[in-house]
């Protein structure tokens, strides 16, 4: 997985393993304790890949805040970002992220494409556990510049795709309401493989009611789990990426 090669203090043997070429990598501290971000674009044959680390602690998944992460490594990426964009103009430009880095790609998604919305057509944000990220107005605005190319995938009872917490019924079937602004809401549509994610297992696409907040599909588990964030298609995602793409051998 791509999205693996954003932990990677040297990024560049994920990225080849992926047929791509690393065009940029970067880390910088993304908050008060200098917790580290790492965000890297990569280029393959006909994709321009923008990839966003996630948490490295479990102080920085709760004292992290999503704007300030991205300010704080977004301008020398926009640059070469909008470099990248002249160099490969066909390409289709994919925002991905695993956790915090999921909701970083998605504030990155929809300010890049409403600052360019030339490229709205042929840009697409695709996250792995990601957190909800703004109130139902953001859902809206994100869904409508990304005309639909917004997909969240989850992982059986992950946790993380569940906090913040949104404003739920009071009546059954319990599930967030996409009627109020003062509370947070998801964006995107939901890919939910709610076993193992092997390449046999099968998945939901979610476009029933709530509207991506469907009430079928992850969110009609009430019980969550940590250990469905840290592993995505058999892999942990962050030790994957750490080593070089590579699993673990066991003895």
């Amino acid at each position: 997985m791509l999205v693996s090669a954003s932990y990677s203090p040297t990024p560049n043997p994920c990225v080849l393993k992926n047929n791509g070429s690393l065009f940029y990598a970067n880390i910088v501290p993304c908050d008060y304790i200098r917790d580290e971000c790492l965000s890297i674009i990569a280029v393959d044959s006909s994709h321009i890949f923008v990839a966003f680390s996630g948490t490295k602690s479990k102080e920085q998944l709760f004292i992290i805040i999503f704007f300030a992460a991205l300010k704080s490594m977004w301008n020398p990426m926009h640059r070469l970002l909008r470099e990248a964009i002249k160099k490969y103009p066909t390409h289709e430009l994919i925002f991905t992220g695993h956790s915090l880095g999921g909701a970083i790609a998605s504030i990155a998604s929809t300010a890049f494409v409403r600052n360019h919305p030339e490229i709205g057509n042929r840009t697409s944000l695709i996250t792995f556990g990601q957190p909800r990220v703004g109130n139902l107005e953001y859902a809206q605005k994100h869904d409508e510049l990304l005309r639909g190319n917004s997909w969240r995938i989850i992982h059986a009872r992950d946790i993380v795709a569940h906090i913040p917490i949104c404003v739920e019924s009071v009546h059954r079937p319990i599930t967030c309401i996409p009627f109020y602004n003062h509370g947070s809401y998801h964006h995107g549509t939901e890919i939910w493989f709610p076993q193992n994610m092997t390449s046999d297992d099968t998945y939901q696409i979610c476009r029933g009611f709530p509207k991506n907040e469907d009430i079928q599909c992850s969110n009609s588990d009430r019980y969550y789990d940590i250990f469905d964030h840290l592993f995505y298609f058999g892999h942990h995602v962050s030790d994957y990426g750490v080593n070089n793409c590579t699993d673990p051998v066991d003895f």
